[in-house]
């Protein structure tokens, strides 16, 4: 197959990024070519991908000066870029919400939309114009939150597990790795910790900035129980998932997936997550961690966490969220719908 894979230019898309969206792409990318596919990306000139590179920009933006609303500009001037070029590809793969779709009813090529970030309040209304294009899903739960839009399959993401090696024997400490917000959870993730008598190392951007840190945050940072590292880099998080007795989840939000979750249970690490969103999708309650709707719950499932096998944890994320199995997943959705839109033609 000829697949354009078209994404954001405001970080480089490569295997190792911090940014979840542009691993995930690097990854889907890297292995299609591995499978023989012909594929041309359209994103950051800088990019890490195994395949030709189309793009608008010297660099990805957050690298050079660039006005945020010229930057706009760029993302249309990269879809119409793609867009002319249609008829030279089988199938067109966008991993931004919108964009896209307004250039995809123009061509005879298919276009199928992955919906990485929520949709805003206020372009919702504005999707469900376009939504009867080809949606992919990262999970069921996310399907609730934009039912009425054509959702064509769900597709778990993916990782290199040998990148997030088997652990074993751990050490004695509990991780919460993200961003440092209230919708996130933090602070319940500190209360459970302290609770447990576990020491908590969180690790993730913060928004200082916000009354959220000097509230809720900062004041328990003491370095012995809640230790405080900033936010880690590739090789980093890797460290810590690997050697982390426990990943804590306390999403306040229904996540559409939760990359970390996978990349934890890869390293045979257990996921105490909340029960919002994809969460009872990723774990499996009893065997690879505990679903929780508590802080006394997660104090609970901290007490009992050696009861959780951490090969049938590493099992589980190798069975259902490996790249290759991702990848498969893909090459499946694009034959159908590139047959499917053959046949109305």
């Amino acid at each position: 197959m000829k697949i354009a894979q078209f994404n954001s230019n405001l970080y480089r898309t490569e295997p190792n990024s911090c940014h979840a969206i542009y691993s995930h792409v690097a990854w889907l990318t890297n292995g299609l070519v591995d499978l023989g596919h012909e594929v041309t990306f359209y994103g950051a000139k800088n990019s890490k991908v195994n395949c030709h590179i189309e793009s608008t920009l010297p660099a990805a933006a957050s690298e050079i000066q660039i006005d945020e609303n010229i930057r706009k500009y760029h993302t249309h001037l990269a879809a119409s870029n793609c867009y002319s070029k249609a008829d030279s590809y089988d199938i067109i793969h966008s991993h931004l919400n919108l964009v896209p779709t307004f250039y995809a009813p123009l061509v005879n090529t298919p276009t199928i939309t992955s919906i990485h970030t929520p949709i805003k309040e206020e372009l919702y209304k504005l999707m469900l114009k376009c939504s009867s294009g080809n949606y992919v899903s990262f999970s069921l739960a996310q399907r609730k939150a934009m039912p009425k839009l054509n959702w064509i399959g769900n597709i778990y993401h993916g990782i290199d597990t040998e990148l997030f090696p088997f652990n074993p024997k751990p050490k004695p400490y509990l991780l919460y790795l993200g961003r440092v917000t209230e919708q996130k959870g933090v602070h319940l993730a500190i209360e459970a910790a302290k609770a447990a008598g576990m020491q908590l190392i969180i690790a993730g951007y913060s928004y200082q900035n916000e009354g959220y840190w000097y509230e809720q945050i900062e004041k328990h940072i003491d370095g012995v129980t809640v230790r405080y590292v900033g936010e880690a880099n590739f090789d980093q998080k890797i460290d810590y998932l690997h050697n982390a007795t426990a990943l804590l989840f306390p999403t306040q939000v229904n996540e559409h997936f939760g990359y970390v979750m996978i990349e934890a249970m890869s390293c045979g690490t257990p996921v105490i997550g909340w029960k919002n969103g994809s969460v009872s999708e990723v774990i499996k309650n009893g065997e690879t961690g505990y679903v929780v709707n508590s802080v006394k719950g997660m104090v609970k499932a901290i007490k009992s966490i050696n009861k959780i096998s951490r090969k049938a944890t590493r099992e589980r994320a190798e069975r259902l969220f490996s790249v290759e199995k991702m990848v498969s997943g893909y090459q499946k959705i694009y034959e159908k719908i590139i047959t499917e839109s053959a046949s109305k033609k």
